[in-house]
């Protein structure tokens, strides 16, 4: 199940997958599940393009020309490989995929049929359209790219690679979650023999098998996955430095993305006892950690008091170092506000934010930060929506509701509406009443808290017709 978000009034003429910013994601997948095909199908190429010979007048210019250079379509290869770049950076994919049989077609032409350029331009092509949801064709030239790089360049050609990775984001974004798997896995292979068992080029390959794995519901091999990252990272940096201490950082997060708080917290006091052996116990490094164990108790829900005491003692070191981190002292500010926004039983103290405001002006990137902490919808305490009637099964029915609400200048939500869904009335009380219990960040214009209206979310799931809400 997915909420997304939208600083709009949802209108009637808007469709239900119209609704902006991604907010959180649930543990239900939202891909759409293809029937999954393991025979083999020949590759079958449509006829490619032929671009009129135009001949140039008397003066030079070209006969019979109406519009600008700029609107002819691309004649060479390397002109049309730079326009379906142009086009896929502006997400019109559909625009390039008109051109990619010209690319296959020109690129044959120039360096062979049996050629690493051939295999490039079939994977671009299968790239392309893989972004516009058209998977089967996309399958076939990811397959055709690898067996001509196998062909020319061997097995085990550091080339496969990235064709490999894109047949698995492929097979993973068709819902074929097991064939993304063997997909990650033969690149993952390849990438092991040609840079070393102990490479950090073959993490992002192992975070996709982790994702897979858990659409498969295979949680303790997904778990595997990410304790290998961390054994490797372990075993490529030394104790106690910013690359091991990440690597520790990075295993805590996964942790609480799966709703492990406990052996979070025990990862986070681990970096603390490295850190105070090694740096110092009034090491800034220790800010990090300090910050991360009260996010962990407040993003369970728990207000013990162990969670504001770490983020007090990181402000305390953060004062003693006489203002030297101003964004690290910003991001202490913003949780700690964040905690009273959570859990006050009174009216929170909005200076913190205030602090945070003015520290980001001493900030490289402050503006792009004010902008994503203060003029964003972001959930500080989140109540779960009932899952009575819903349904991990891919094949289910999908709904969705769209609730409408204002949020004040404490982060309450005020107002809550269900402006549409369907099926209607299914979840429309179970989701309303969790939205009124949420706690939000309130928003802030220059430098100033507010009140904001008229946002809304959307709650995507699938569910069982006959069970209730």
């Amino acid at each position: 199940m997915c909420l997304m978000a939208s600083k709009r009034k949802w209108g009637s003429d808007r469709r239900p997958g119209a609704v902006l910013s991604l907010l959180a994601c649930g543990l239900l997948a939202a891909a759409d599940g293809l029937a999954q095909d393991e025979t083999e199908r020949p590759l079958e190429l449509p006829e490619p393009p032929v671009w009129p010979e135009i001949e140039p007048d008397a003066d030079g210019a070209d006969a019979g020309t109406t519009s600008t250079e700029a609107d002819a379509p691309p004649v060479t290869r390397l002109e049309t490989q730079l326009e379906i770049e142009r086009l896929a950076e502006e997400e019109r994919y559909d625009e390039a995929l008109s051109l990619a049989d010209g690319l296959i077609e020109l690129t044959e032409r120039e360096f062979g049929e049996q050629s690493l350029e051939a295999a490039e331009a079939y994977r671009t092509v299968a790239a392309l359209q893989r972004e516009a949801g058209r998977h089967e064709e996309s399958e076939s030239n990811f397959l055709h790219a690898v067996a001509l790089i196998r062909d020319i360049d061997g097995t085990f050609s550091e080339r496969a690679i990235e064709p490999l990775v894109g047949l698995g984001d492929n097979y993973h974004d068709a819902g074929q979650y097991l064939n993304a798997v063997t997909a990650y896995n033969e690149a993952r292979t390849i990438n092991r023999r040609v840079y070393g068992l102990l490479n950090e080029r073959q993490i992002p390959i192992v975070d996709r098998v982790t994702q897979s794995l858990q659409e498969l519901e295979q949680y303790e091999e997904a778990d595997q996955q990410q304790l290998e990252i961390l054994h490797l990272q372990e075993r490529n940096h030394p104790v106690g430095s910013p690359e091991y201490l990440e690597a520790l950082y990075r295993y805590a997060s996964w942790l609480r993305r799966t709703g492990r708080y406990h052996e979070e917290r025990s990862y986070y006091a681990r970096a603390q006892r490295i850190i105070r052996d090694q740096h110092g116990k009034d090491s800034l490094l220790m800010v990090r950690p300090l910050r991360e164990i009260g996010n962990s108790f407040r993003s369970q829900r728990i207000p013990d008091n162990q969670g504001i005491s770490a983020l007090n003692s990181a402000l305390e070191l953060l004062e003693q170092s006489s203002g030297e981190e101003p964004l690290m002292t910003a991001e202490v500010l913003r949780d700690i506000g964040d905690w009273e926004v959570s859990f006050s039983k009174v009216e929170p103290d909005l200076d913190l934010y205030r602090r945070a405001w003015r520290l980001l002006g001493d900030v490289e990137n402050g503006a792009e930060l004010r902008r994503q902490w203060f003029d964003e919808l972001v959930n500080v305490l989140g109540e779960p929506i009932s899952q009575r009637g819903l349904s991990e099964d891919p094949d289910a029915q999908r709904g969705y509701v769209i609730v409408q609400f204002d949020v004040d200048r404490y982060g309450r939500t005020q107002d809550v509406e269900v402006a549409r869904s369907e099926p209607e009335g299914y979840k429309d009380d179970a989701v309303a009443r969790a939205v009124r219990q949420w706690r939000f960040r309130p928003f802030m214009r220059d430098g100033e808290v507010i009140d904001k209206e008229d946002l809304a979310l959307q709650f995507n799931y699938r569910y069982l017709p006959d069970e209730g809400t």
